[in-house]
Formats: C-alpha cells, sequence, structure tokens
C-alpha cells in the first residue's frame, strides 16, 4: 500500500513538473536566489572578460532553436542558465542548466551549429562546461574517399591525401588488367557514395540525401573511368542510410559521413554472370544501346519538365518501359523481306518515329506507362503522316497533265472555276473529275492558268 501511495506521490509530481506554469514559478524563484549568490561573482566575470566563445555558440544555438531572446556576448547569465533548464525540460532531459554531452548534441543537432572545442576554464564554471569530443570517424582506408564538403561532389575540393587516394586507386586498377604474373585481375569497380543526414534538408527535398550520395559516386566513377580508359565501373548511392558516425558532434565526423566507397570485384565474381554465347552476347550488348538511346532521348523530355533528381530517375523509367515494346516488336519480322535480323517491324518503319515521340511524351505525360504508350500511337500514325507529306512532296514536283491518283478524295468549293474543278484534299492539288486527270500543282498555280 505504502508503494503505490509513494507512486501516486510521483505521478503527480510528474503531472506538476509537466504543467509550464509550474515550471517557470520554480524558475522564478532559483533565478531570485542565485541573483542574491551569484551577482558579484557575474559582475566579476563581467568586467574581467570579453565573452567565453563557448557561452557565445551556447545562447546562439539556444536562441535559433527557442524565442529565448538572450544576448549572445559570450558572458554568463542567469538567463542563459534558465533558457538552458528550459531546453532540457522541453527535450525530456535533466534540466540541471549545465552543458552535458547529451544536451549538446541535442543543440547542436536542431540549431545546425557546431559546437566550438573545450577549453579549460575556472575550476567553478560548471554552467559553461562543454564535452570534449574526440573524432569517432573510422580508420582511415585506401579505398575511402572521403571528406566532401557539404552539398558537393566536386573533387577538386577533397583534401589532397583524398585526391591522391583516387589516382592511387586507378594505378591499381590499371596494373591489375595488365596481365602481370601473380596480379590478380579486376572484373568491376563497385563505387558506393554516401551521405552525412540532414533532416531539415530533406524535409524539404524529399530524396536529396540519396541524391547527393549518387553525385559523388558519379563523380569518382567517371573520374576512374577516365584514368583507367576501360568500362566495368558501377556506381551506386546509399544516402545517408549507412552513416560511418551514427551521431556526429564535430564538422570532421560530418565529413567522414560524406564520403564514397570503392571496392574492387574480381572476374570470378562479377555479377550479373552473362552468355558467353556469341549470339546472345550480340543481343545483350545490342539491348544495352537500346537502353541508352531511349535512356538519352527520354532525357532530353524530362529535364525539361522535371529538377534533379527526379528528371534522370524520369527517364531511366521510360527507358526500362520502353524496353518490352521495342523488343515485341523487334520480333515482328516484315513479310516478303531479306530474312535479315534488321528487316522487322521496329527497325523498318517505327524506330526513328518512337524515339523522336518519345521525347515529347517525356516531356508531358505523368507516368512512364504514358509516355511510352502515347510515343508508340504517334509512331505508329507518323508513318502514315510521312507518308502522306512524301506523296504530296512528289505530286508538287510532277509534270502535268497526269492521270489523278486513286488515294484522291475531291474536296468541291475550293476552287474558283467550273463544278468539276475540285480540291485533292489529300495532295493539295486541283483535279479535272470529268477528265480524270491533275491539272494544276496547287490553288495558286490553277488561279493563273485558269484565269477568268
Amino acid at each position: 500500500m505504502a508503494m503505490t501511495s509513494e507512486g501516486t506521490a510521483w505521478q503527480r509530481l510528474d503531472r506538476r513538473l509537466a504543467e509550464p506554469s509550474y515550471f517557470d514559478r520554480l524558475l522564478e524563484q532559483e533565478e531570485e536566489m542565485e541573483a542574491e549568490t551569484l551577482a558579484p561573482a557575474l559582475r566579476s566575470r563581467q568586467r574581467s572578460t570579453k565573452g567565453n566563445d563557448q557561452i557565445r555558440w551556447l545562447q546562439k544555438a539556444l536562441n535559433r532553436v527557442t524565442r529565448f531572446g538572450i544576448a549572445e556576448n559570450g558572458v554568463p547569465s542567469i538567463q542563459t542558465r534558465r533558457a538552458l533548464q528550459k531546453f532540457q525540460a522541453e527535450r525530456g532531459l535533466r534540466p540541471t542548466g549545465t552543458l552535458g554531452p547529451r544536451t549538446r548534441a541535442a543543440l547542436i543537432k536542431l540549431s545546425g551549429m557546431p559546437a566550438p572545442r573545450r577549453v579549460v576554464r575556472d575550476e567553478d564554471d560548471t554552467l559553461y562546461e562543454v564535452e570534449g569530443f574526440v573524432d569517432s570517424c573510422p580508420a582511415d582506408s585506401p579505398y575511402v574517399i572521403r571528406g566532401f564538403s557539404r552539398y558537393s561532389d566536386d573533387l577538386g575540393l577533397l583534401p589532397p591525401d583524398q585526391r591522391n587516394k583516387l589516382a592511387a586507386i586507378a594505378a591499381e586498377i590499371t596494373r591489375s588488367r595488365s596481365g602481370t604474373p601473380g596480379v590478380i585481375s579486376v572484373g568491376q569497380v563497385i563505387v558506393v557514395g554516401h551521405d552525412d543526414m540532414d533532416a531539415a534538408r530533406e524535409k524539404r527535398e524529399p530524396g536529396f540525401l540519396q541524391f547527393m550520395s549518387e553525385k559523388r559516386a558519379a563523380a569518382v566513377a567517371l573520374d576512374l573511368a577516365c584514368r583507367v580508359g576501360a568500362g566495368g565501373v558501377l556506381a551506386s548511392g546509399r544516402g545517408a542510410r549507412v552513416l560511418a558516425v551514427p551521431t556526429p558532434r564535430t564538422e570532421a565526423e560530418r565529413a567522414c559521413n560524406r564520403r564514397v566507397e570503392v571496392i574492387f570485384v574480381h572476374p570470378a565474381e562479377s555479377l550479373p554472370h552473362l552468355d558467353q554465347d556469341p549470339t546472345a552476347a550480340f543481343l545483350a550488348n545490342t539491348a544495352q544501346q537500346n537502353l541508352k538511346e531511349f535512356y538519352e532521348t527520354a532525357l532530353q523530355g524530362t529535364s525539361g519538365q522535371y529538377l534533379p533528381p527526379v528528371a534522370e530517375q524520369m527517364a531511366a523509367d521510360i527507358a526500362e518501359k520502353a524496353m518490352p515494346l521495342h523488343k515485341k516488336l523487334s520480333a515482328i519480322s516484315c513479310p516478303g523481306g531479306t530474312g535479315s535480323k534488321d528487316n522487322n517491324l521496329w527497325n523498318v518503319y517505327l524506330a526513328s518515329f518512337f524515339k523522336d515521340a518519345l521525347q515529347g511524351t517525356a516531356q508531358k505525360y505523368p507516368t512512364p506507362d504514358q509516355v511510352v504508350s502515347q510515343a508508340y500511337e504517334i509512331a505508329k500514325h507518323s508513318v502514315l503522316v510521312l507518308r502522306q507529306a512524301q506523296q504530296r512532296l512528289d505530286w508538287a514536283s510532277a509534270t502535268l497533265p497526269q492521270p489523278m491518283a486513286l488515294d484522291c478524295e475531291s474536296v468541291p468549293g475550293k476552287v474558283p472555276g467550273p463544278a468539276n474543278h475540285v480540291l485533292c484534299g489529300t495532295h493539295g492539288h486541283i483535279l479535272d473529275t470529268t477528265a480524270r486527270t491533275v491539272i494544276a500543282h496547287d490553288l495558286d498555280e490553277y488561279k493563273k492558268q485558269f484565269r477568268r
């Protein structure tokens, strides 16, 4: 029974402490007591110092995440301690008014302001004590490029030792492919980019961290591909899902998270294992080339409609959706053809039309399925429309009179002449329906020849 009463008492106390007005009253009482006991010491400090960098950071960080409006002069004050206590209480921390590691980490995370290093202070300087931390970056590796600037993939801004790593990695790849006895060859080079956690930026721009990690991976992959002069370099990104330092507390630790890993894969381990049959290999290479062409075409449209990285991903999705259609139409041989692998519905009629239409539909339609299906419909209709345009061009240079074509659609009422003189809506020339002949290339020519 006593335990139950004690538990109830603690619950009542918790509820009272949770009330902002109650906590404010406690702080006011504490402020009055501290004002009487600490005033002489505070006046002495204010006279003897121009401000403390640690305190100035604390005041700026508190002002950024709260509305206390503390003077940012680096001078200790009861107002600073009160603001710190209230911040701690609001974050579920013990309201001690001293800056321990948990409070410091919370302020760094919420304010986005890196804290200065601790300096040795007076022994009674408990309010201003800041825990010193040793960088917890993993041991350096010759295959990890780290130290990218925030929001940057510029290799030129890397520290010299990290740029030297890139040169050493490229040299190792080249040496592995030289055929030197005893040197294990490198089949693939996998490049994986990472970013540091930035919750605020990710909230404003979903997918931004993934985009930055992929940009860094791409920058390293392109650099290595240029250096070694060969393919087999694959790049991908992990966003901020795999942090080298899970809870970074310094800029150096955050820079450790902004990194690119380079992984060597030996030929026997390279994936996927591709069919070595010559015909299958040829088809695989052709498919890769077609995918590349579809991607490049779609990107011309999506880049005018979306911002990175959505434009690139949308273009990739469109290219992948176009591949099954290409495979289906390439399998339909044209009747009466030569039997060549190129004599199919895709190559003979649709390839160029589809790719051109894909650029426009990629800019207009919101889903890859719509983009591909509309481009296909446009491509099919374009075969007819182009043929009609070619026929009109042929008729424009034909020697007249000639017999009218069987596909001419007579349009009466458009020609200022006898009723049997009409417009051919199909080809744009003028017909004599009685003689069934073409008598003028166009209306202007007819007016000159048959003036009233």
